[in-house]
């Protein structure tokens, strides 16, 4: 029967809202009319728009061997012959990886019997599906000829080709042959007709300009069995030879040399001259790097300018010396890896050579390391030529290196004197490294009269300041004084911005800003790229009256907008953060919201950069609030809030969290309580422990309700702040969560300033277990907190707190099953809700016996249906990540920033009857100090140095991934 609307309509408005931009989605409609039955025919398509648009009809496919009346529906809409020409390779491109997917025999051979059909319905031949499956397994792109390892569709294809007559033979290979090299292809062939190999391995190996398959495949043969394919690839190289192909000619002979030196190195070397002399050999190495990425994978070749210098210094070091000589001089392409041969194959003579290759632009980047592990004295002088180079890339290289150099102070004092600004800024960049008195005593004298931008800015960086007077004014003045004197504030900033019509803003002395203040706080805003501010404006930043100055600062806002967010203009939304009143942030929260909204992420990134420039308490908690909201999905945005919320901790001299103890909002509370008057009465809101706000009389008795005479106005404003609580209180749950699980230590008095003080924390005090550690970070007891000055332990006896301790939320895992019992127990009798799972919390100790292990195989039985999975794993604050290894491998991340860990569970797509899951695979740790790139497969991760032994993982962070993990088995499916 047909699909009924209410299965495929969720299809359906998921396809709408991808199309709904392109204003095409009604196209989707005669589509969904005939599989819905509203028409008995499937549309005759005209148009080839409309033919392709009836592509998206391929996700609903299941695997052949599953094909329904559902599915035939979509097989006939895909059968006319427009929509075939332009939506062949979408149903191959989803059906064939499916084909092998594990199942029964009789499942199988129904599989393929069903696709065949299909595709012999629409005209292809036997040698066509072969050939088709061939191609989309995407199993052939690469140079493996071990014995095949069988899957569903790798067997069929033996059968298929083992099977296959004469003739059909022939339109194999004619098809393979302008196909190219295909592994899959030669070891379907090689098993089913091994007496055709070499015909098609002939073909392969004497096509010209395929330098890097030639390479790779002739390397692999003579590996598997270089008798038997010995005289062939001699053939093939001979023959390049002749045409002349110089890469081939040069990387046969360099591999038969393995084989038969004394025969093949003299010819080896003649290649390797034939090759250098070649006009274009930069082209053909360009080519070579092509192929090789287009096969996607790597040589354990040297490249062939390597291969050649190689034979030239080993076998002709007396002629090759001026050859090469004479060849840097003519700026001839070299492989970068040439100078490292030239370095390790001649020792200290390589040095004139090495600085002719960077006068001769040369990557200067590749030479200079290779040369400052040669003997000094003979390039040390000569390197200071390179600080007139014409390229900043070599005057910055160059820079690092004479800042050893004996005489650095004087001869980078001379070049700062320079008349041009790129040789100022080279002097300032050796001075900067050498960062002694004498240097910065240098750069602070030149640091007013420099104009060039770029090198204020290095010396400023260095010293860290830029005058040293008492007050902010003096220097502020100094300093807008000194930037005239170089005409920095002669005209606008931008053409387009009038800085003559912006509203005044005001110093805390009353006076408003003159032109030239103004002028100065953009400038040195704009040489700022990160949401920071500006050194030399932070004198001027201070003294400014935010109160007075929000006008301006939303004049700057409203720029931002009129030049529609560009990022050249966000300096713009950083000062006004810097100057603006809280209206100003009041407007900036709101626009961040809406811009996430939008999707317009980069300007949220700067909005919320803006917010934490702003530093008010509110701007704050807006900037937290977001670290949390987008710490898995948008994590760009939570990586905005989380740097901005660094930084202003950073402001303050005190660590994140610390900063985040101190903006969550009281609500005008004074200590406990906030009072109101009901006619002339005064009563109390306190937050009680469901974290809503009740009442007490001034006799100190809990009232039931508000009382009735109180105002509307009241009334209303008390309704408000329940809310504001509630949204708080579940953003402060989350955060405690996470200090439980990274095992955040407070210090004493920390602790109590804010817990035992704070209207909204202490109701937390009271409905967490806390730990106290001793200063050796040795747990010495569980407490509860009953009030402010009662905190007892298990036996209900006062807890003293010694010096040096520390406090955190405790983990159940550090106790035992008797005393996680008792715990319970005495909350229960108190009537105590826990706020999040904490003594119920399942826990996952460290097996002894695997402590030296790195891989945890525990979950790979696990498969659910991805949906199910992903909302799983993100309310545990795991991502999702694609896997760099191949189709449909993905796997889970999660980290521990606090300690630089994170733990990675590997995952694979896999096709059931009602649709994709995800099945979980090998659970590992890893070292993110170590990590070479952000997640990677490799299976050989035992001897991957980034891995952690489960021994060295902290135990919370272990027991909280593992059994993460472990309860989603409430929901599995065994695969």
């Amino acid at each position: 029967m047909p699909y009924t609307k209410e299965t495929i309509l969720p299809f359906i408005e998921r396809q709408q809202q991808l199309y709904e931009d392109s204003g095409q989605s009604g196209l989707l409609q005669d589509g969904v009319a005939f599989l819905t039955g509203q028409t008995i025919l499937p549309p005759v398509c005209t148009d080839a728009t409309v033919a392709r648009e009836m592509g998206i009809f391929v996700q609903l496919l299941k695997l052949p061997d599953q094909w329904d009346d559902n599915d035939r529906l979509v097989l006939q809409l895909l059968a006319d012959p427009l929509v075939w020409q332009h939506c062949r390779e979408r149903f191959l491109q989803h059906v064939v990886p499916m084909l092998d997917t594990p199942g029964s025999a009789s499942a199988i051979v129904l599989r393929f019997s069903y696709f065949t059909n299909y595709l012999q319905q629409r005209g292809c031949t036997t040698e066509d599906i072969g050939s088709i499956l061939i191609v989309y397994s995407g199993d052939g792109n690469n140079f493996d000829l071990t014995p095949l390892k069988f899957t569903p569709l790798r067997k069929f294809l033996q059968d298929l080709i083992k099977s296959a007559e004469w003739p059909t033979v022939d339109a194999y290979l004619r098809t393979w042959k302008d196909h190219g090299w295909n592994s899959l292809f030669f070891r379907l062939l090689s098993k089913g007709h091994p007496d055709r190999e070499m015909e098609y391995l002939e073909h392969i190996l004497l096509q010209p300009g395929k330098g890097f398959v030639n390479v790779e495949l002739s390397r692999v043969l003579l590996h598997l069995n270089p008798d038997k394919y010995r005289p062939l690839i001699e053939k093939s190289v001979s023959h390049l030879s002749s045409l002349p192909d110089y890469t081939a000619q040069l990387c046969g002979y360099y591999l038969l040399a393995h084989y038969q030196s004394e025969h093949y190195e003299p010819l080896l070397l003649k290649a390797a001259y034939a090759y250098l002399q070649e006009q274009n050999s930069g082209l053909t190495s360009q080519a070579f790097r092509q192929q090789q990425a287009a096969m996607g994978g790597t040589t354990q070749l040297p490249a062939p300018d390597v291969i050649a210098v190689i034979q030239l210094l080993r076998q002709d070091r007396q002629q090759a010396l001026p050859y090469l000589d004479t060849y840097v001089e003519e700026r001839k392409y070299l492989h970068p890896e040439v100078f490292q041969v030239m370095q390790q194959e001649l020792g200290n003579q390589s040095v004139p050579l090495l600085l002719k290759a960077i006068d001769n632009d040369y990557e200067a980047k590749h030479i200079f390391p290779l040369l400052t592990q040669l003997d000094a004295p003979l390039y040390a002088e000569r390197l200071w030529d390179f600080t007139l180079h014409k390229l900043k890339s070599v005057r910055t290289l160059v820079a690092v290196i004479l800042a050893d150099h004996p005489q650095a102070l004087e001869r980078a004092g001379e070049l700062l004197q320079h008349k041009k600004a790129e040789q100022r800024l080279t002097a300032v960049q050796i001075l900067c490294r050498l960062n002694t008195p004498e240097a910065k005593q240098l750069l602070q004298q030149a640091l007013q009269q420099e104009i060039n931008d770029d090198a204020r800015d290095l010396m400023l960086e260095t010293l860290g300041q830029t005058l040293a007077e008492e007050d902010d004014i003096t220097t502020a003045q100094q300093l807008v004084a000194f930037a005239k004197k170089r005409f920095k504030l002669s005209r606008p900033l931008e053409k387009w911005l009038d800085d003559s019509a912006l509203p005044p803003a005001y110093l805390v002395n009353g006076a408003a800003l003159n032109l030239d203040m103004t002028r100065f706080l953009l400038y040195r805003m704009s040489r700022v790229d990160e949401f920071r501010p500006d050194i030399e404006a932070r004198p001027l930043l201070r003294l400014i009256d935010r109160s007075r100055s929000g006008e301006f600062a939303m004049h700057l806002f409203h720029l931002y907008l009129s030049r529609n967010g560009d990022a050249k203009t966000k300096y713009l939304l950083a000062l006004a953060g810097l100057t603006g009143d809280d209206a100003l942030a009041a407007t900036l929260e709101q626009a961040v919201m809406q811009w996430i909204s939008e999707k317009r992420l980069r300007m949220a990134e700067h909005g919320i950069g803006a917010l934490a420039l702003h530093g008010s308490k509110q701007a704050l908690q807006t900037v937290e609030y977001l670290s949390r909201k987008y710490r898995v999905r948008k994590s760009n945005i939570g990586a905005a809030a989380l740097a901005g919320m660094q930084y202003a901790a950073a402001e303050l001299g005190i660590t994140i969290h610390e900063l985040g103890d101190r903006i969550v909002p009281d609500y005008g509370f004074k200590g406990m309580f906030l009072p109101f008057e009901v006619k002339g009465d005064i009563y109390q809101l306190y937050i009680d422990q469901q974290f809503k706000p009740a009442v007490i009389n001034n006799r100190q008795r809990k009232l039931k309700s508000i009382p009735v005479a109180t105002p509307a106005h009241t009334k209303e404003a008390i309704k408000q702040l329940g809310k504001a609580i509630a949204e708080t209180v579940k953003l402060q749950t989350a955060r405690l969560e996470h200090f439980l699980v990274v095992q955040r230590k407070w210090e004493p008095a920390q602790w109590q300033q804010c817990f035992l003080h704070h209207p909204i924390m202490f109701v937390y005090a009271t409905r967490l277990l806390w730990a106290l550690y001793d200063a050796q970070d040795q747990l010495i007891t569980g407490f509860q907190c009953r009030d402010a000055d009662h905190l007892t332990d298990l036996q209900g006896q006062p807890v003293t707190i010694p010096a040096g301790a520390s406090i955190r939320v405790l983990h159940p895992l550090y106790l035992s099953s008797e005393a996680l019992s008792q715990w319970k127990q005495r909350f229960a009798e108190d009537g105590i809700e826990a706020v999040f799972p904490q003594l119920d919390r399942p826990v996952a100790a460290i097996p002894p016996q695997q402590a030296d292990t790195t891989l945890v195989h525990d979950f790979e039985d696990i498969a659910l249906e991805s949906t199910l999975l992903n909302k799983h794993m993100e309310q545990k604050g795991w991502k999702l990540s694609e896997g760099s290894d191949g189709k449909y491998v993905y796997a889970y991340h999660k980290t521990d920033d606090e300690n630089q860990l994170e733990v990675i569970v590997e995952m694979s797509s896999i096709y059931k009857e009602e649709g994709f899951r995800y099945k979980l695979g090998t659970l590992y740790f890893v070292d993110k100090t170590k990590v070479r790139q952000r997640w990677s497969r490799n299976p050989d991760k035992e001897t991957d140095d980034c891995l952690l032994p489960l021994g060295h993982v902290p135990p919370v962070f272990y027991s909280e991934a593992i059994t993460d993990i472990a309860v989603s088995r409430e929901k599995v499916e065994v695969a």
